[in-house]
């Protein structure tokens, strides 16, 4: 399986899902955004619309979207003390069983976003 990123844009408040993680959900039409601030995780979970929390994606088939979460960013900069809003990129790891990639939030890694 390809490598599968999520890029945290901490200026605009968004999470940006690659081709390969969206691949590897299945192109959901939902997915749940969880995070585990103990395990420093954060968890994409493909998902229904009756599911607590589920977040619409589009129906064509895009190589990126993105999630908006502004409150969510500020809470996990907070807690892994960023201490700028430079966006970070964190590699996925799939779990099939559960229809989840998880992020762990600690090895993410600054990147430049233009």
């Amino acid at each position: 399986m390809n490598e599968m990123i999520l890029t945290l844009n901490l200026k605009e408040g968004l999470f940006t899902l690659d081709e390969n993680t969206l691949n590897a959900l299945g192109r959901p039409r939902q997915v749940q955004l969880l995070i585990n601030v103990k395990k420093e995780m954060l968890v994409l979970r493909a998902c229904g619309t009756k599911d607590s929390q589920a977040i619409v994606l589009p129906t064509e088939n895009v190589i990126s979207t993105d999630i908006s979460g502004r409150s969510l960013l500020r809470k996990i900069r907070s807690h892994m003390k960023w201490d700028d809003d430079i966006s970070r990129k964190c590699t996925g790891h799939y779990f099939p069983m559960h229809k989840a990639v998880s992020f762990n939030l600690s090895e993410a890694r600054k990147t430049d976003i233009l």
